[in-house]
């Protein structure tokens, strides 16, 4: 009975000054605001990250350049170290798709051309590539071999100036855009976890092997889809090759067969213009280079992706003299890495929005120490006609416990209202995601702050002796 009945005075004492019981929790609110703001977007962001990458399937495997060059070296983390210089190419690829818990594999390219004199940039892949990486059409088929194009959408708009159905057929001349011996660096084009790299290519064969061209070459064995390279694709290419002649502004005609549909999906962060595609040895070609960016691979099953990537390690170490200069990452190496990435970036921001809730601890007792200055005359009376210390004690430390409960109420209220308003302003901020356990926890350690700025200002009031606060008065 006597508890309740301090806490009605309690109440009363906050009542009867409302202006400086708002200021007191102010604190309280911006602080349990900013915890639950910022770890909802932080958990947002956390799920669409691990969404993209689990939307890319669980069974994709990529090699990029970068690793240790040494056998007993580290097997290259989850995000790998990237190189100027690709060592990967082409026979590495048909390497990786021979394994037999491999599914498909695909060189990856990219390179840039020049089409009436503009610059387009081209993803060169292998056919299977639309076996490993969903590819959206909005008209047309894949490419299937050499001297085909899958335009992008724009691309077939500003270049052709055709809707997707009508550039099915037509041809488009690209050119090289790079000098004789350059090559570049190459990426997934739908935003795997590698970003471009820029790849010089010292010792690049010339694009022209006249000696080779001669021999007229088979162009049906590369319209299968059947990688070659060196002298026997640039014979395979005979009566394409010589159009280039070396010139930096030398074109040649593509069929286009396909128009990708919009933009690509990112695997990581926002969406990306989709690329054109061409074929992996038309886009070596183009660079100059004899290099490939990047391979991606498909294991048969989620449960063989173990045994994938310890083949794809060993087979192209092998092929390499022993050199461990490349990185393999899968899906679940690289979802774990993000994760706990963004789940150390979540304490570090409800850490950075702790401190407000510090200082609004720290207001409470101010204005608490402050009032008990005020009321050191009831104080006085009320331990005058029998009061204890305990129910002053504890009248006091409702009082601060009651600031901060009401100040994380109405904070908890602002932040899920911040979180919600922020995505729908902010068109690249994915959905806020909201947790029982983050608000709870929130909402206890305001009360938990009241608890413990509060006992300073309720015990020393406790202890004040009656006729010292009446005198003092």
């Amino acid at each position: 009975m006597r508890l309740f009945r301090n806490a009605a005075m309690g109440f009363s004492a906050l009542a009867a000054n409302p202006f400086r019981t708002a200021l007191a929790a102010l604190g309280i609110v911006i602080g349990v605001a900013s915890v639950v703001t910022l770890t909802s977007l932080g958990n947002g962001v956390s799920n669409s990250v691990s969404a993209q990458i689990t939307d890319l399937g669980p069974n994709l495997i990529t090699v990029s350049p970068g690793g240790s060059s040494e056998g007993g070296g580290p097997e290259g983390g989850p995000l790998g170290g990237a190189v100027s210089t690709s060592t990967l190419t082409p026979q590495d690829t048909e390497t990786v798709a021979e394994l037999p818990s491999v599914r498909a594999a695909s060189s990856n390219v990219s390179t840039g051309g020049l089409v009436e004199g503009q610059s387009v940039q081209l993803s060169g892949v292998d056919p299977s590539y639309e076996n490993i990486r969903t590819v959206d059409l909005a008209s047309g088929r894949f490419i299937e071999g050499n001297g085909e194009v899958v335009l992008s959408a724009s691309d077939a708009r500003d270049f052709l100036d055709a809707s997707p159905e009508g550039a099915i057929g037509q041809t488009i001349t690209i050119g090289s855009s790079v000098d004789e011996g350059a090559g570049t660096g190459a990426v997934d084009p739908g935003g795997s976890a590698n970003a471009d790299q820029a790849q010089p290519n010292p010792g690049a064969a010339p694009r022209n092997l006249p000696e080779n061209l001669a021999e007229g070459g088979s162009r049906e064995a590369a319209q299968n889809g059947v990688p070659q390279n060196g002298a026997a694709q640039s014979a395979a290419r005979g009566e394409r090759g010589s159009n280039r002649g070396g010139a930096a502004d030398a074109g040649e005609e593509y069929e286009v067969v396909g128009v990708a549909a919009g933009s690509q999906q990112a695997g990581i962060g926002p969406a990306q213009p989709a690329t054109s595609y061409i074929s992996t040895q038309d886009a070596l070609e183009l660079s100059g280079s004899e290099t490939v960016g990047q391979i991606l691979a498909s294991a048969t099953s989620a449960d063989s992706v173990d045994e994938a990537r310890a083949g794809i390690i060993s087979e192209i170490r092998e092929a390499h003299g022993g050199q461990r200069d490349f990185t393999v990452v899968t899906q679940e190496e690289l979802l774990s890495t993000l994760t706990q990435t963004t789940a150390q970036l979540n304490i570090f921001l409800a850490g950075i929005a702790g401190i407000s809730l510090l200082v609004g601890g720290i207001g409470i007792m101010n204005i608490m120490l402050v009032s008990v200055v005020e009321r050191t005359r009831e104080i006085g009376i009320r331990k005058a006609v029998g009061a204890t210390d305990a129910d002053v004690l504890w009248q006091f430390l409702f009082e601060a416990v009651l600031l901060s409960v009401l100040g994380g109420a109405v904070g908890v209220g602002f932040g899920v209202a911040a979180s919600t308003l922020m995505p729908a302003l902010l068109a690249d901020l994915p959905s806020a995601v909201y947790g029982t356990t983050q608000i709870a926890l929130a909402f206890g350690v305001a009360a938990l702050i009241g608890v413990l700025f509060g006992s300073l200002p309720a015990y020393r009031s406790a202890r004040l002796a009656p006729v010292e606060a009446l005198r003092r008065e």
